[in-house]
């Protein structure tokens, strides 16, 4: 009897502990971004594409995203020359904010955006995804643009819907190359 005591007990705890693994839920899968794709744009171009929520949400927004926001949707673009230099970039985003990121985006001393009712449209060579609304879909839309342009958020608070775009030049290449091996 002394030795099926200790049995009967360790076989209860496996048993125990067994239960447990099996109730408890699966971790959530990861959240991947779709690799980023590189296409010919002619001319010695290339297009990269990239969809990497939270990458192009922090170089949009200069910051991590917080707890409270939620990125939708994502797409940027970077055109470069033969030499890989950036000639051109845009992108694109859809976020559920939190209101810190509300709060920081209608603050003009961050990014400089302004109230407006007539935005600067987009230049035309922009390619603007699918997703993103179209000028009369953003009709009443709280919308805040920088005022050179570029920069522009349009909100809906009905629910809490962030669109915001931007689109620019590459960076200036040297004066002289180096050559690389």
């Amino acid at each position: 009897m002394k030795r099926v005591l200790p049995t009967l007990i360790a076989a209860a705890a496996v048993l125990a502990l067994a239960f447990v693994a099996v109730r408890r839920p699966a971790p959530a899968p990861a959240r991947t971004d779709p690799p980023v794709v590189v296409q010919s744009a002619g001319a010695g171009e290339t297009v990269a594409i990239s969809r990497a929520r939270e990458e192009i949400f922090r170089r949009a927004f200069w910051r991590q995203p917080a707890a409270a926001d939620r990125i939708v949707l994502a797409d940027r673009r970077e055109w470069s020359d033969q030499h890989e230099d950036v000639q051109r970039w845009q992108w694109f985003l859809q976020v559920e904010p939190g209101p810190e990121l509300l709060k920081t985006l209608r603050d003009p001393a961050t990014f400089g955006l302004l109230p407006t009712r007539n935005p600067r449209p987009l230049p035309r060579q922009v390619v603007v995804p699918a997703w993103f609304p179209t000028a009369a879909q953003v009709a009443g839309c709280e919308i805040l643009q920088a005022s050179g342009g570029g920069l522009t958020v349009y909100y809906r608070a009905a629910d809490n819907v962030l669109f915001a775009t931007d689109a620019g030049r590459g960076f200036t290449p040297p004066v002289t190359r180096v050559a690389t091996r």
